[in-house]
């Protein structure tokens, strides 16, 4: 797997590798629910109820543990084999974000990997892709100066 991407410095990633994985996940599926849960019906996540999907950031070394209930996106145990593993950099991950990647771009290049139920992985995809783009507010809530930085950083 490739990491030319990768932007975080190592001490970084060394610090957040020693963070235990539940309060980052349940950091993270609250941020989905904030930012996805008003463009995803509930019926939409039926599929994920009983499944554990790991999301790998690489170059930050950190695991998040997601699945689905009836009211969106939770937090899931840390499970050895989740039934998904979906992994990338942070900054692939960030461009998905703001739709300036397609997905299938990074898989086919070898920037976005999956590992398991790659049928999840496809529905999550679908699911994420039903979301109108102007619904996506992920840098909304930062000062105008630094979301333009980071913007062209992305970007670039």
């Amino acid at each position: 797997m490739k990491q030319q991407n990768s932007v975080l410095p190592a001490a970084i990633a060394d610090a957040l590798a020693l963070l235990p994985p539940a309060p980052h996940s349940v950091l993270l599926a609250a941020a989905l629910n904030r930012v996805l849960g008003r463009g995803i019906q509930p019926e939409q996540l039926l599929p994920l109820q009983d499944k554990s999907v790991c999301i790998r950031v690489t170059d930050a070394r950190l695991a998040f543990f997601l699945g689905a209930n009836h009211r969106g996106f939770v937090a899931r145990r840390f499970s050895q084999t989740p039934d998904l593993t979906i992994g990338a950099c942070a900054r692939d991950f960030l461009r998905l974000a703001l739709r300036a990647e397609d997905p299938d771009t990074l898989f086919f290049g070898r920037r976005l990997y999956m590992e398991g139920d790659t049928e999840l992985g496809l529905l999550i995809k679908n699911i994420l892709d039903s979301v109108e783009t102007s619904q996506l507010f992920i840098l909304r809530w930062l000062p105008d100066s630094v979301r333009i930085k980071i913007r062209a950083e992305l970007l670039s």
